[in-house]
């Protein structure tokens, strides 16, 4: 399982995930680290949340059309992703209805890009996994996987106080950490933040930087339990 967000600042777009995946083997679930953020082209950062077979296959689909991405998340191109992902997530979804007779557990996968058009503007292009699509920038935020109606909930209530990139990414930060340590099974850290710029500039955060943010957010957690004191006394 996965749990990813993303929160739209007014320089740029933060984009995190969780940092783990389960493998199925005859003795049962086995964790491991993986990564599921992923630079596409130039300016396009590609996110997903699902099936990892599917995100797998999504990824690869949408890196070969990275050329045409570098111009711009435009609705031509968008299109095109949508048709080539398509018949693949149809394969999958009838695939397993016919082998398992149910519709429960059913393969998912829920894709979010984010970079900017050919107008330089930030967009933010979410597809589900019936292939309905949406621009949802104006939104400002985004949330999916294992626990995703606490970490949207979160998101939204943190994301008045996010003018820029610095104080989006320990909003991201906390959302993921706080959903992770609270509700979400069989997601975990490492915990990996990205951010695009709205000049186009993609950044993967260090782990010098993701120590930062946790350091940060232990004061933040601090700070709060200090306030909730003050007012139980």
């Amino acid at each position: 399982m996965t749990v990813v967000c993303a929160l739209k600042c007014n320089n740029g777009i933060v984009i995190g995930s969780d940092g783990q995946a389960s493998i199925s083997t005859g003795g049962g679930a086995v964790r491991h680290q993986i990564q599921k953020v992923f630079q596409i082209g130039d300016n396009v950062i590609f996110v997903a949340s699902g099936t990892v077979g599917l995100i797998q296959k999504s990824i690869e689909i949408i890196k070969s059309k990275s050329i045409k991405l570098n111009s711009g998340l435009d609705t031509k191109i968008l299109e095109s992703v949508k048709k080539d992902l398509f018949p693949i997530l149809k394969n999958a979804r009838d695939a397993y209805v016919q082998y398992n007779n149910k519709t429960d557990g059913i393969p998912t996968v829920n894709i979010l890009l984010c970079g900017l058009n050919r107008n330089k503007e930030l967009r933010m292009w979410h597809m589900g996994t019936d292939t309905h699509d949406e621009f949802i920038d104006a939104v400002g935020c985004y949330c999916s996987g294992n626990g995703e109606t606490f970490g949207y909930a979160l998101l939204k209530s943190l994301m008045q106080s996010s003018s820029n990139i610095n104080s989006g990414k320990i909003i991201v930060y906390r959302t993921l950490r706080d959903t992770i340590t609270s509700l979400a099974f069989g997601v975990g850290e490492p915990i990996d933040i990205w951010y695009i710029k709205d000049t186009g500039l993609v950044h993967r955060l260090s782990n010098e930087e993701i120590e930062n943010l946790s350091r940060v957010y232990r004061d933040w957690k601090e700070l709060e339990a200090k306030f909730v004191s003050s007012i139980v006394k």
